[in-house]
């Protein structure tokens, strides 16, 4: 089993699990609420950082596609962010139809590369319309997605103001007794290489929900940080044409767990196919 040194933090295998539990624990379960969490609990899968560049990489997303699927009953996938690699339609539409092959809802967030055309996310919601800023629900949870981006900048970004006012009309809408799940494209933890600028500013806004961990990309690196409880996820790349920034060579995605508890557990999975090095 390999094993990846992230900056900073202790030695992980590539598939370590990690688990996050919340305050309602399964050891005290009656034996009806334990097949109650049985119906209720689902998987999903968290990739991020495609950047599809051109067809060459067609075949390398179906792939990628076919050893998603062979894990079984999955809910839905989420994208986030930089699914394409210059913003090009073509891309777009290429990834749309990889991972439609799922035949699960796919839901995505726009990330730098997606707007490298016009500086903005016009191409990218021409093929993803309605998923900038947005949730939904499944089953006991509820997800918030947000457009993290700030044009084509890598660096030194901002989270829009758009996307703030955003927040703020939504989030007292929202249950804050639901466990919920929150995903960007550009890292919300401020020591994060890249981290958005007003990351600090967007977890406030989201203070009174019960998060209970957030996903994202941007820097390709496996990265776990805490906002007091909640795990903030920086996870690894999965493509065919960049490599990880941390110079780790496994790349790949989450394959996570929700149950009707609040508990969440995720599992990074490496896509052999994606290794660029021996």
């Amino acid at each position: 089993m390999m094993s990846a040194h992230l900056p900073g933090d202790r030695a992980i295998s590539r598939r370590t699990l990690f688990q996050w539990a919340g305050s309602l624990g399964m050891a005290a379960a009656l034996p009806w609420q334990a097949r109650l969490d049985a119906q209720q609990r689902f998987r999903f899968i968290v990739v991020n950082d495609l950047h599809h560049g051109s067809s060459e990489c067609d075949p390398f997303f179906a792939s990628l596609v076919r050893q998603m699927g062979s894990h079984g009953q999955l809910d839905f996938c989420i994208i986030a962010g930089d699914l394409a690699d210059t913003g090009k339609p073509e891309s777009f539409v290429a990834v749309r139809d990889a991972f439609s092959r799922l035949a699960v809802p796919i839901y995505t967030v726009p990330g730098n590369h997606d707007c490298d055309v016009d500086k903005n996310t016009n191409l990218y919601s021409q093929t993803f319309p309605d998923r900038l800023n947005y949730t939904f629900n499944h089953k006991d949870w509820q997800f918030v997605a947000l457009d993290s981006t700030d044009g084509n900048r890598s660096q030194g970004t901002r989270v829009s103001d758009v996307t703030l006012g955003w927040l703020d009309r939504t989030v007292p809408t929202l249950d804050r007794q639901r466990p919920t799940i929150l995903f960007t494209h550009f890292p919300l933890a401020a020591d994060v290489t890249m981290a958005s600028g007003n990351a600090g500013e967007v977890l406030t806004k989201l203070e009174g929900l019960n998060l209970r961990g957030q996903f994202n990309g941007h820097y390709h690196a496996r990265i776990e940080r805490k906002h007091g409880e909640v795990p903030l996820l920086t996870n690894a790349c999965c493509s065919r044409v960049r490599d990880n920034h941390d110079g780790s060579l496994e790349e790949g995605y989450l394959l996570c767990t929700a149950s009707a508890d609040g508990r969440l557990t995720w599992e990074f999975v490496e896509f052999l196919a994606a290794r660029k090095k021996a």
